[in-house]
């Protein structure tokens, strides 16, 4: 019997399609898996009959009815597609929207209703490498906004959320963290004692707008590019001047922008993660709210849509305790959106298949 790291071997890795989500990891039974550039790999023996891994990744398409049915059982009577907002005007113009997911995680924390909010905060390896934190006070939630375009394993946090007892934690993700997440959750009477304790933990899923991402080595020959040496960086962030969003990178010289444009285009240019070319996953269908930044240039608000009834809840409380203030999205915000639901990312890439053939 072919074991599940075979089945993920030859349909997600040796086809190039890891997400590097996180999922598989903290989840393996017996613990043999790691990661070595960006990617699991396994030194030790599988379970018999185990199938754990592939189970939980996000291109293993056999699972999505079972999500499907999850999501079928959580769907709010009348779902909303809304724009919303910091109400904060301080950290409103740290943002590069509107800082929802931020509000969100504020108000989660300062009321008590989770211990711990998962995010993605950049200084992993290197400065500009992100690494899933497990925030606990607004100071850290505040330190860990912004977009981070480079993949992260933010699910491995998972052994970090059982060994040190967290009980009620917000999860903020990308799309294909959000699915692994469900996997996980759907399949919890199966993991063992760990995982299963830190995936029941998970009140809340935050989804976030994706559009493309890079790997790590692509983020350095962006650096790079601009003339920096990376090994010389120290921070790395997102600012908007002029009304322009540019990627920032800060040495002990100094520090150097580049439009965002320009870095979409070294996306477009092939340094995207393989992964990552062709999914239709932007818009974190599994999420309880998933947000994003719409099309407005200059106006600084997240589109979002409540996509479960915990999610819809989510967002009157928030709205309610004054962290966010929210309206409806214009005719505008809702035909770009819908373009953007309907067509192929903009990106132009073919949907990549799997080695058995299945398009994701």
């Amino acid at each position: 019997m072919r074991t599940g790291f075979a089945d993920l071997y030859h349909t997600v890795l040796k086809p190039d399609l890891c997400s590097y989500c996180g999922a598989c990891v903290p989840a393996c039974p017996v613990d043999v898996l790691s990661y070595a550039k960006e990617q699991p790999v396994i030194d030790g023996s599988c379970a018999s009959g185990c199938r754990t891994c592939f189970d939980v990744c996000p291109e293993n398409r056999a699972g999505d009815a079972v999500l499907e049915d999850y999501m079928a059982g959580h769907r709010p009577d009348r779902g909303r597609q809304l724009v919303g907002r910091l109400t904060d005007p301080e950290l409103l113009a740290r943002t590069g929207s509107g800082g929802l997911s931020t509000g969100l995680a504020l108000y989660l924390l300062e009321s008590g209703r989770v211990d711990g909010v998962v995010l993605t905060a950049f200084g992993g390896g290197s400065a500009w490498e992100p690494r899933p934190v497990i925030a606990t006070t607004r100071d850290e939630v505040i330190a860990a906004s912004g977009p981070k375009y480079a993949l992260s394993p933010t699910l491995n946090v998972l052994d970090r959320i059982a060994d040190e007892g967290y009980e009620r934690v917000m999860f903020v993700g990308l799309p294909c963290h959000i699915e692994s997440l469900r996997r996980l959750q759907t399949a919890a009477d199966r993991l063992e004692e760990r995982p299963r304790r830190a995936v029941r933990a998970i009140t809340h899923a935050v989804g976030l707008w994706c559009g493309n991402n890079f790997r790590t080595e692509g983020t350095e020959r962006f650096i790079s590019a601009m003339g920096v040496d990376p090994a010389e960086v120290t921070e790395v962030g997102y600012t908007r001047r002029a009304g322009q969003l540019e990627f920032v990178v800060s040495t002990p010289d100094g520090s150097a922008g580049a439009p965002f444009g320009q870095y979409l285009g070294h996306l477009l240019a092939g340094q995207s993660a393989p992964s990552c070319q062709g999914c239709r996953r932007w818009h974190a269908a599994y999420a309880d709210v998933s947000v994003g930044g719409l099309d407005t240039p200059g106006l600084k608000w997240s589109g979002f849509m409540e996509q479960t009834r915990e999610g819809h809840d989510l967002v009157k409380g928030a709205t309610a305790a004054g962290y966010i203030t929210v309206r409806n999205m214009t005719v505008q915000q809702r035909a770009w959106l819908e373009r953007k639901n309907t067509g192929s990312r903009g990106f132009g890439t073919p949907k990549p298949r799997n080695s058995e053939g299945n398009q994701r």
